[in-house]
């Protein structure tokens, strides 16, 4: 047997503040008596100490002027897990130059805006962003600690982000903009990592009705390989409490201007539920620099942990060099707080473009709040830029699944494809089995094989759970492809749940159904959008494939694509045996939300297979509806038996 010591992580510079986190006996009465025994320990010991709110599942106090000695009488509590630094936080805004101004958007009479909330150090009132600020906001500080230059800035990009840059990147017509000021000045006030916290619950709770999040904020700390951070964490049960989706920053780096590789996400990137955001550069005045549509040297990379996908996408941030000794840096452009027209670099300016575009969806689509539909659109909706010449492993690692299209690219679709979009609740020991799914019976070649591009993804809300590197708990895996005909099964076997199921079942999204030569391509033209690799994808939340079925092997494209073959979807969720243990003593029922989208494409551009598919779909008696949006579009977003 093993003695359990607990971790100690502080560094070389003795630290202001301590974490210190506590085991968690998975009992709430015995958690709450440790925690008590902890407070009476420290208070004998002249300890001073305050209990943090990240999660239920986190017990963390922090401890202030501590010495080595206060350690070592920490060590001596048997319910200590680990103790560490408590990390402060701050927003810097090293802007440069001052450019032409730019003409002011007013909002149009009688359009109902989505809001956006900007989780960050302030927004000044200039004649750019008067017309779009709400008239409530939300402060944890007085006006004289206050520094609102980076906060200025995110908001400049979520609401002007493609005028500045000349381009349409997402589409936003305009959205209201929320101040949510939870980081002072730096110079003036610190901030630890729980006030911080603390401040982004206490906004988001009062103003419950707000629903998409920007959060260009981060930490220095690298995420670790396989567990995931306290504060991501605290982030992920904010966004499970209050129904919310946050667009986060994947964090900025300097190691290129010491020539070592690039760090990876930072602390709090590693948070499940938030949409993760690195930057690629826009432009290139050096030789030095990236090249333009590759990853800018300073923005993190993945995995996370656990092998997660982090970022998940990625979108103009800069560029930068290192000459004579100094960052020379090529920026984005925004506004200073006086209104300005000043450049900067930073994942903190590629996340608002991301936040923009969730708004654009947003404010199009007219259906009731989905954060996984939106996100999920997104994701879907990324590609890698053409001229990226790099290795899919390395592609997903960088950048995560690409740079999302702008909104109305999302939610149109033209005649030569369909995108079906399924939104259910999956409770376990159920699954979600579509038979006679309507792939277009026009997209056959001429040697009798099905033909076209197929893209899938599928993002769900695990069960999460403090377990480490298995803190998702739950998984839904995802299964499209081809079958004979339909058999009937004996569902007195206890792993028989149906009495039907597809007989000769062949699953189109797995790797090794694809020629090598094609899993190595970089420079064609599907390289872009090609989904392939085997990239840790069980227990990951978020799943997306994008084959070619022309692309198969000759082999399994005899096996799995000749007519007359039937098409089938099947969804089912999987989860760990501590979730599973942990519901029984509970009595709950273990159940994960998903939103998954596909989209079936004929690439050759002979059929029309919007028409087709919705004939299809009406023939076989599917339930299904468009979506509802302000302009009427083609996209439909329920797929049923």
């Amino acid at each position: 047997m093993t003695t359990f010591e607990p971790e100690i992580s502080i560094g070389d510079v003795f630290p202001r503040f301590l974490k210190v986190s506590l085991l968690n006996y998975q009992d709430y009465e015995l958690n709450n008596a440790v925690a008590r025994s902890f407070e009476r320990f420290c208070a004998k010991k002249e300890i001073k100490t305050k209990k943090t709110n990240y999660t239920p599942e986190l017990i963390v106090f922090k401890i202030a002027d501590a010495s080595q000695v206060t350690i070592d009488s920490l060590l001596k509590f048997e319910g200590v897990e680990s103790i560490s630094f408590m990390p402060q936080y701050e927003v810097v805004l090293d802007s440069s130059g001052s450019e032409a101004e730019l003409e002011v958007k007013m909002p149009s009479k009688g359009v109902d805006y989505p809001i956006v909330g900007v989780l960050d150090s302030g927004i000044a009132k200039n004649k750019y962003t008067i017309p779009w600020l709400s008239d409530k906001s939300f402060s944890s500080y007085p006006e004289d600690l206050i520094d609102n230059g980076h906060g200025t800035f995110v908001s400049g990009v979520l609401l002007y982000g493609d005028e500045l840059e000349k381009r349409i990147l997402t589409g936003l017509e305009g959205c209201r903009i929320f101040d949510a000021t939870v980081m002072p000045n730096p110079l003036l006030e610190s901030c630890t990592e729980d006030e911080l916290i603390e401040n982004i619950r206490e906004a988001i709770n009062e103003n419950s009705d707000i629903k998409i999040w920007n959060m260009s904020l981060g930490t220095s700390k690298e995420a670790d390989l396989n567990n995931f951070s306290h504060f991501g964490q605290a982030l992920d049960n904010i966004q499970e409490v209050y129904n919310v989706i946050i667009c986060k920053s994947a964090g900025n780096c300097t190691n290129f201007t010491k020539g070592l590789p690039k760090s990876r996400i930072s602390r709090s990137a590693d948070s499940i539920l938030s949409l993760v955001v690195g930057s690629i550069a826009h432009k290139k005045k050096s030789e030095q620099e990236s090249n333009v549509d590759h990853p800018s040297p300073f923005s993190r990379i993945g995995k996370g942990p656990a092998n997660i996908v982090k970022p998940e996408l990625v979108s103009y941030g800069g560029n930068a060099h290192f000459r004579n000794n100094k960052m020379i840096r090529t920026g984005v452009r925004s506004f200073s707080p006086e209104g300005e027209i000043i450049s900067e670099v930073g994942t903190s300016f590629s996340t608002p473009r991301v936040s923009a575009l969730l708004a654009a969806l947003q404010l199009n689509i007219n259906e009731a709040f989905s954060p996984l539909l939106l996100k999920a659109l997104a994701i879907h909706s990324a590609k890698y830029p053409s001229k990226l010449d790099m290795q899919m492993k390395d592609r997903i690692k960088q950048m995560g699944f690409g740079l999302p299209a702008p909104a109305d690219d999302i939610i149109y679709n033209n005649e030569h494809e369909i995108t079906l979009i399924l939104q259910e609740t999956l409770i376990k020991g159920e699954f979600t089995e579509i038979l006679e799914f309507p792939f277009p019976e026009s997209m056959v070649d001429e040697d009798g094989y099905f033909y076209g591009n197929v893209t899938l993804t599928l993002v769900c809300a695990p069960v999460l759970r403090n377990q480490g590197g298995e803190y998702c708990q739950s998984n839904v895996e995802v299964k499209f492809g081809t079958y004979d005909d339909i058999k009937h099964r004996d569902t007195s076997k206890s792993i028989i749940l149906n009495e039907i199921g597809p007989d000769g079942a062949f699953n189109v999204l797995r790797d090794a159904n694809y020629g090598a030569e094609f899993k190595k391509d970089t420079l064609s033209k599907y390289a872009n959008e090609r989904m392939l690799l085997n990239y840790g994808k069980k227990y990951n939340p978020v799943k997306k494939y994008s084959v070619n079925l022309e692309e198969m092997t000759n082999a399994k494209k005899e096996k799995a694509l000749r007519v007359p073959k039937k098409w089938f979807l099947r969804v089912e969720g999987l989860y760990r045996d501590f979730a599973e243990e942990m519901a029984v003593m509970d009595g709950e029922e273990l159940s994960q939300d998903f939103a998954l989208v596909v989209t079936i494409k004929d690439n050759r551009g002979g059929n029309q297979v919007y028409n087709e598919v919705t004939q299809l779909l009406n023939n076989r008696n599917f339930n299904h509806s468009d979506i509802k949006l302000r302009q009427e579009v083609r996209i439909n977003n329920s797929l049923e038996n």
